[in-house]
């Protein structure tokens, strides 16, 4: 995926004249490229878009205007974008108040190295970025990247039924992936 550029970036006076707008839009991506997997864990697969509208908002938020610390958010971000036919994802670990919190991450630990997407004969593990979880927890938020080969990338547009799997010892769960969704991931992979 082409990484995003200073250029990209609109200065906190232009994104605040769009972005309601801007906003509208990627709740709307979001929401097609978002995957429940049980009670406790939401998959988003991240893009261009998505990426570039959590740079705009850390720095409206941050007040960022200095060019040189716009440009190390959009490093931070970049590295978040795989190169080549792959697709990112944030998997994130849904916690409460109620919860008993250091006990939920540590029976998760590991979770991030047991997603897999499943597709017209094919299987992808996940690659996690690594040092999130120990033996004693995990983090809460997880960057994930499928990669795809021409093939994998054909019989993804082809698939009849694309299914994203948890097969963790202490959470196991499917969820299948819209049409919608799937036409989306393959727009990501066409742009590489």
């Amino acid at each position: 995926m082409k990484p995003l550029t200073l250029g990209d970036i609109e200065s906190i006076t232009e994104y605040d004249r769009e972005r309601r707008e801007a906003r509208q839009r990627i709740i709307a991506l979001k929401k097609i490229r978002r995957v429940r997997l049980g009670p406790r864990v939401a998959l988003v697969f991240e893009n261009r878009d998505t990426m570039w509208f959590q740079i705009q908002e850390m720095c409206r938020i941050e007040h960022i205007v200095d060019p040189a610390l716009v440009q190390r958010e959009i490093d931070v971000y970049n590295d978040l974008l795989p190169a080549g036919l792959a697709i990112g994802a944030t998997l994130l670990i849904e916690l409460v108040q109620e919860d008993d919190m250091p006990t939920v991450l540590r029976e998760l630990s590991g979770l991030e190295e047991t997603v897999w997407l499943t597709f017209g004969g094919h299987e992808l593990l996940a690659e996690a970025e690594l040092g999130r979880s120990t033996d004693e927890k995990t983090s809460s938020v997880h960057y994930l990247t499928f990669r795809f080969t021409p093939e994998t990338r054909d019989a993804l547009a082809e698939a009849v039924s694309v299914q994203l799997s948890l097969r963790h010892d202490n959470y196991r769960y499917t969820a299948p992936l819209s049409r919608e969704t799937v036409v989306s991931l393959m727009r990501d992979l066409v742009k590489t």
